[in-house]
């Protein structure tokens, strides 16, 4: 399993201690935490796209870099952001698996809460796989799936 890099470090969470799942639609993806679970239906992903490179600034010299890296960035609503926000701040240290098309991608272990940014990233072996991904974020998958590990 690749090492996930979840920059921007999104925000998400679980209303108490139950779980969000999607009901009939389309779910984009999920993630899954034995303390909590949010299903994202794909109406409620404001963002997904496949990238091959990531842009980097010196905020004290002002250079712009951009790097060979290629990853799917994922953008997703407040509420969204919220509720994950919730989940992660039950679950530092802990794993939270990142499942899309019932496959699980990526099983970070949380190291902070996410809940700063509105985007965040899934690394992958190559543009071609970032692609892929998110294609299937985009046309979600009609059920809900356990993590694979």
């Amino acid at each position: 399993m690749r090492s996930t890099r979840l920059i921007g470090m999104m925000t998400a969470a679980v209303t108490g201690l139950g779980s969000a799942v999607a009901a009939a639609e389309d779910i984009a993806l999920s993630f899954v935490n034995p303390k909590g679970r949010i299903d994202i239906q794909s109406s409620a992903v404001s963002g997904v796209e496949g990238q091959a490179t990531i842009t980097t600034w010196n905020t004290e010299t002002g250079e712009v870099r951009e790097s060979p890296d290629p990853h799917v960035e994922i953008c997703l609503p407040e509420n969204v952001r919220q509720r994950l926000c919730q989940l992660t701040q039950q679950i530092v240290g802990e794993p939270l698996a990142i499942v899309i098309a019932c496959t699980t991608v990526e099983k970070p272990i949380v190291r902070e809460p996410l809940c700063t940014r509105p985007c965040f990233q899934i690394s992958a072996a190559n543009i071609a796989e970032a692609t892929a991904l998110a294609e299937k974020i985009r046309t979600g998958t009609n059920k809900t799936c356990a993590p694979s590990d």
